[in-house]
């Protein structure tokens, strides 16, 4: 893979939002990457400075950005969900670069309808899905078991295990349930109970794919629990958390279904034009991986898949905080 070479090691102005109104567990969750990022930064000789912000970016009015890098760890705007993209503005308006995603490629991975359309139009497997505004439009749907998703809530955020429904009945009521608490139409799609896997890709002029992970549900017997739900994302004491197995790289028992997976990462990843690092969720349809998920700038913490990948390398934490700032201050001002 070739990396860019940049003029000289830039210095490093890691953010991350902070909103008051979070829970301790918020708190500490968000605490725990942040920590990581900034020893990784440590451990590789950096010179950085760390800020927490909620409104205001001015922490960077003394910075010049030739010399200084932005790390992005900003999901939030003044507490709006979703207002990532806010924040690439904030940071571009003041005329630095950046690690991760564009505020163009952030909006239009936050729609699941677009994200439909964009593999679609790249010729890439992906599932049958309908749209519905309203849970008496759910007689049109006729494939069971559905998972059952708000267009507009990205990730995981929206699907617990009631999201698979079995029946128009179970449909209406889910779309009646993400109206009233997303205030969002809801896309359909089969669900199969096949197996999952993730995917990293990075890099940006010739970019790479990490070896994959799978997610292994093998310790649930009800296939409605089969379903990487947010909590089991985030909450430790949760059962998935705890028993769902997250081998890297993956799988090792099909290594022609690795091979199209990694071929169908790299292709979406340039479809959607993303640049330094990104995540796509994937389940088997027979030997065909469909995309389930885009995910720019995806979570670097202790089970993000962009490190499994990075290890299964050789690369540390650090090393791989090296290589995405690598990718990010090729786009540095002169």
């Amino acid at each position: 893979m070739s990396v860019p070479t940049p003029r000289r090691q830039p210095h490093i102005a890691a953010i991350i939002n902070q909103n008051p109104e979070w829970s301790q567990y918020e708190q500490l969750t968000a605490d725990e990457v942040w920590h990581l990022l900034l020893e990784a930064l440590a451990s590789e000789s950096y010179t950085f400075r760390a800020f927490k912000y909620f409104d205001s970016l001015a922490c960077l009015d003394d910075l010049d950005p030739r010399e200084w890098l932005v790390w992005n760890f900003g999901e939030e705007w003044a507490g709006r969900p979703w207002s990532d993209a806010a924040v690439v503005e904030e940071i571009e308006r003041r005329g630095f670069a950046y690690t991760g995603a564009t505020p163009a490629q952030i909006h239009h991975t936050q729609s699941r309808i677009r994200v439909k359309e964009t593999l679609l139009a790249a010729g890439l497997p992906t599932l049958p899905y309908d749209v519905f505004a309203h849970p008496s439009e759910a007689g049109r749907w006729a494939t069971y078991p559905a998972l059952v998703k708000a267009v507009h809530q990205h990730g995981s955020c929206g699907i617990d295990r009631e999201a698979v429904v079995l029946g128009p009945e179970e449909l209406a009521l889910r779309i009646e349930h993400i109206r009233a608490h997303f205030d969002d139409d809801a896309i359909v799609e089969p669900f199969v109970d096949t197996r999952e896997f993730q995917v990293a890709v990075w890099g940006n002029h010739s970019p790479e794919v990490l070896p994959p992970s799978e997610i292994v549900f093998s310790a649930f017997a009800d296939f409605r629990d089969r379903v990487h739900t947010l909590q089991w994302k985030i909450e430790r004491h949760s059962r998935g958390y705890q028993e769902i197995m997250m081998p890297c790289p993956a799988p090792l028992d099909r290594p022609d279904w690795r091979a199209r997976v990694e071929e169908v990462g790299l292709r979406a990843y340039q479809a959607f034009g993303l640049r330094d690092y990104a995540r796509f969720d994937l389940r088997m349809l027979g030997d065909e991986p469909q995309v389930l998920d885009v995910n720019c700038n995806p979570e670097l913490d202790p089970q993000s898949v962009v490190l499994a990948g990075a290890r299964a390398i050789g690369l540390t934490y650090g090393g791989m905080i090296r290589r995405i700032i690598e990718f990010a201050s090729a786009r540095m001002p002169a």
